[in-house]
């Protein structure tokens, strides 16, 4: 009897396995398409993208209920959700890792390291990562100008929204603006 249980469970530890990946295959796809496109122009984010897909494959990533088991290390749920909140509400500024680590009330070396256990990335690429998701959220939603996006999302000028837009992206605002609205019209937007 003992044994017919045991095989239950590794059964019913398969499926639910099965079903996370079937789950999180597109993301892992997407993260890897993006990372191959990367690898030449920016190292650093090809390889956390890498890292993203790796996690999404790790089956004892989430608890048994589906939640995300907190890494150890890492942040608590409050500072993440303060932090959070905060760089959304403060994109258009500078954003110091000072600023950010007092946000939590720890010191700047230890925060540094928290939020990259806690992200999977640096506090410096999630900036950049939350401010690019900004800018596409503009130019969607918006005709204004390239210049006027970049100066609402806290970098100094178009070329600088250019650079790091098509780090992470692979193609450049302007083109992906285009892509957008040829999509919007494709499908009747």
């Amino acid at each position: 009897m003992l044994l017919g249980a045991a095989a239950v469970s590794s059964h019913d530890k398969f499926a639910a396995f099965e079903a996370l990946f079937a789950k999180n295959s597109s993301e892992v796809s997407r993260l890897l398409m993006d990372a191959i496109t990367l690898v030449d122009s920016d190292e650093s984010v090809a390889v956390d993208l890498i890292k993203k897909a790796s996690i999404l494959l790790r089956p004892h990533a989430a608890n048994e209920d589906g939640r995300r088991r907190p890494a150890t290390g890492g942040l608590a749920p409050w500072q993440e959700n303060r932090v959070k909140k905060y760089i959304e509400e403060n994109l258009s500024t500078a954003i110091s890792l000072d600023e950010l680590a007092g946000l939590v009330r720890l010191s700047t070396s230890y925060f540094s390291a928290a939020f990259k256990v806690s992200f999977d990335m640096s506090p410096h690429n999630y900036i950049i990562s939350r401010r690019v998701e900004y800018a596409k959220r503009r130019m969607a939603n918006s005709r204004d100008s390239l210049s006027e996006i970049a100066l609402d999302c806290g970098l100094s000028d178009q070329a600088h929204l250019s650079r790091i837009f098509r780090r992470a992206t692979g193609t450049t605002p302007s083109a992906w603006r285009r892509f957008s609205i040829g999509q919007e019209v494709a499908i009747g937007v």
